[in-house]
């Protein structure tokens, strides 16, 4: 019967923890609701089963609603569209502007984990054999053991593969600019004395000035 519920609403109730019971000698279907702290005292919703509505989720939406609150309902039922997803990496960082269901709310699929981790160990500088910690491990498969976490093999040619991906597109942003691009460099000293410049280009785009590196070399030793 689990598998006729489609409806990604079914997403906010404890699926797995659904039982048979008769109220008020009624056959019903009780549906305990997966907020942290449910508004009922009941715990969850009932669904009558011997009414021509007994498939209907209009009345776990309104249970959903007060528990979750609209914006959090209508996320994951936005976020039903995930099931028509390409597959790829990169199709969940094409995502990522498009207000996806909440991250709460909604489990990340083994794609978006690949593109969360790709974001997170570029922009923090962090390495990729960081996968291989024990405690984070624990922590990102608590309660999912269904997750493929990727090794740091694959992480490295996921932040390559959306390197190349990025170049194109910047590239393409870059040469089709109707505006002034403005262009900067700047060198600086490492800690353990080498030497690097930097290449950036500045401009404005939809109203937003934005800039990015287009390159970073060593300073050849003299």
């Amino acid at each position: 019967l689990k598998k006729t519920w489609r409806s990604p609403i079914y997403a906010l109730f404890k699926i797995d923890q659904v039982s048979v019971e008769y109220h008020n000698g009624c056959l019903a279907h009780f549906f305990p609701c997966g907020a942290r702290k449910c508004k009922f005292a009941a715990g969850g919703i009932r669904r009558y089963q011997d009414t021509l509505d007994k498939l209907t989720t209009a009345n776990l939406k309104q249970h959903a609603i007060s528990c979750w609150g609209q914006e959090a309902v209508d996320a994951v039922i936005g976020g039903d569209k995930a099931k028509e997803r390409s597959g790829s990496v990169f199709a969940a960082f094409a995502q990522k502007g498009q207000q996806p269901a909440h991250h709460t709310h909604r489990a990340h699929t083994n794609d978006d984990i690949r593109a969360n981790l790709v974001c997170w160990l570029t922009e923090n500088n962090r390495p990729t054999n960081i996968i291989n910690d024990r405690a984070l491990r624990d922590l990102l498969l608590a309660g999912r053991p269904s997750i493929d976490l990727p090794s740091r093999f694959t992480i490295s040619r996921d932040i390559r593969s959306s390197f190349l991906k990025c170049q194109d597109c910047i590239g393409k942003l870059l040469q089709e600019h109707p505006g002034r691009l403005h262009f900067a460099t700047d060198a600086w000293t490492s800690p353990n004395h080498w030497a690097f410049i930097a290449w950036t280009v500045h401009l404005e785009h939809g109203g937003q000035m934005i800039c990015f590196l287009l390159d970073m070399i060593e300073v050849a030793k003299v």
